[in-house]
């Protein structure tokens, strides 16, 4: 190939691979083929090293049972052999999401199940390390196996059976009333609800949530780089709606985004609506009207206004001034709180547990310990609290260069070029009775902890909140002076962010 032909294609790559870094830059989010469209792609490495460390502690907490574990025709001496296999399951599956061959509702439900089982084995791998029988040991190695086969959260597995020469499956009853999903939509359900504003009245439909989304909007003509951003907005409503029911998100400036209303989880109703294509902000805020219309008589009513702060960052590497835009949450990171959630998957549900919410701004979120403690009254509550759930992403912005120039044509990958806010939840050891049945958690005790409650939250030991709250003897907290500006499932609690090296200075 001749020289100057060489340096042409050689050029032309470069363009390519920049033009795919430029996509690939803003938050994780990506537009998969209609139908799944758009997701915000999860981090799957950190499922092998979630399982790699529960295997590990596991393996430390059977040791030799001198008896094998019977699961239907099979035997099992270790049962990290099944933790083995979820593992690789839950890998593939966020592959899978990540490749857009999985939608999103159906990966959030399998997603589900399997932290469910994660929270269930963490559970009965610290029973395991208690002074145990023979016997007793057994047992609980017994109940690890179910729970890794899907029984105790409410899955079904596959048993062979000799009768026939088939394999059958047996699906556990399922009580009536619906699913509840912990990491999508707020519930509601709660029989420690906070207090809500008024409702707006006239059969209308409360705003409960706004969650804004940017994408980037490209300059058509040479050179190309990114010039603004369209907005989109995931409206949650609790109400009634019927199927010709509209939402319109007017986005100022006299553009507006017209939008069906589904229902939703959790009994809420959602709506999911996009600025047109024509539409590009670059301002440093985004804000959104939601307004209701109902399909049996027209009427309309404007139900709330949210706005969000946007970030922006320069791309260094272009010499176009092009940027790139993301959605400040830092708001959400100032914000602890306490909700209440099912035990089980199933409601209603026959009870509740209080968790502790809240969110870090980390440019690392693996392979990080986060812990809690609390005090009530003064007096410490004994061990620390440990994150179930910290999967979650409220939402990422890279605000660095994937790569710098190391030399002449040369380029070396930049560490931890986003800034990412991550969800870490906290099951506090106590217990609501809702209904007859259903066993407590392993080491809890009936709720409430009445008194003046003040936990620490701590990355890698380092303090990074405090949060403070009143705990009445109904049950409920005394409320923060802002809980009614707006639909809440969660008490506000008075929260302090504090100095950690593990978090950006606020």
């Amino acid at each position: 190939m001749p020289q100057q032909q060489y340096h042409l294609h050689r050029s032309a790559a470069l363009l390519l691979l920049a033009a795919s870094v430029a996509g690939c830059a803003s938050s994780g989010e990506y537009a998969c083929p209609d139908p799944i469209g758009q997701i915000i792609r999860d981090e799957c490495e950190v499922y092998k090293t979630k399982y790699e460390s529960l295997k590990v502690e596991l393996g430390a907490s059977v040791g030799p049972l001198g008896a094998k574990v019977s699961l239907g025709q099979q035997s099992l001496r270790d049962p990290s052999q099944l933790l083995q296999v979820l593992a690789h399951r839950t890998h593939a599956l966020c592959r899978d999401f990540n490749a857009c061959r999985v939608p999103p509702m159906e990966y959030r439900a399998k997603r589900e199940q399997t932290d469910c089982i994660f929270t269930a084995v963490s559970a009965l791998s610290a029973q395991l390390k208690q002074e145990l029988d023979k016997q007793s040991k057994a047992r609980v190695v017994g109940e690890l196996v179910r729970a890794l086969s899907g029984e105790t959260c409410g899955g079904a597995r596959a048993s062979s059976r000799s009768s026939g020469g088939g394999a059958r499956s047996r699906t556990p009853s399922r009580p009536s009333g619906g699913t509840f999903y912990a990491s999508s939509s707020p519930w509601f359900g709660t029989k420690n609800l906070p207090p809500q504003p008024g409702a707006p009245g006239g059969g209308f439909p409360t705003l409960v949530q706004l969650k804004f989304s940017l994408s980037a909007v490209f300059r058509q003509k040479r050179p190309h780089g990114v010039v603004g951003y369209s907005p989109g907005a995931s409206v949650l409503l609790r109400g009634k709606a019927s199927p010709d029911d509209m939402v319109t998100v007017q986005w100022g400036g006299g553009q507006s985004s017209e939008c069906p209303v589904r229902r939703g989880r959790n009994n809420l109703l959602r709506a999911s609506c996009k600025a047109s294509k024509s539409v590009t902000m670059t301002g440093s805020a985004v804000t959104a009207t939601v307004v209701f219309r109902r399909g049996a008589d027209g009427k309309s009513k404007t139900l709330g206004r949210r706005q969000a702060r946007v970030l922006i960052a320069r791309v260094e590497r272009t010499k176009n001034n092009s940027h790139r835009y993301g959605v400040d949450h830092d708001d959400e990171a100032r914000q602890g709180l306490l909700v209440f959630r099912p035990v089980g998957r199933y409601v209603p549900p026959a009870l509740e547990r209080p968790h502790l919410k809240v969110v870090l701004r980390l440019r690392k979120y693996s392979r990080i310990s986060v812990t809690a403690r609390c005090w009530v009254d003064g007096k410490l509550l004994p061990g620390a609290l440990k994150a179930s759930r910290y999967s979650g992403q409220t939402g990422s912005f890279q605000d660095r260069d994937r790569y710098r120039q190391v030399a002449p044509g040369r380029s070396r990958s930049t560490k931890d070029h986003h800034l990412y806010w991550r969800h870490y939840d906290f099951p506090l050891p106590f217990f609501v009775r809702r209904q007859a049945g259903g066993s407590p958690p392993e080491g809890t005790r009936p709720w409430p902890a009445t008194g003046r409650w003040r936990c620490v939250v701590s990355v890698e030991g380092e303090p990074a909140r405090e949060l403070k709250f009143l705990v009445k003897g109904d049950g409920r907290l005394e409320p923060h002076p802002r809980q009614t500006e707006r639909p809440r499932a969660g008490w506000l609690l008075e929260t302090q962010v504090l100095r950690s090296p593990a978090e950006e200075a606020f």
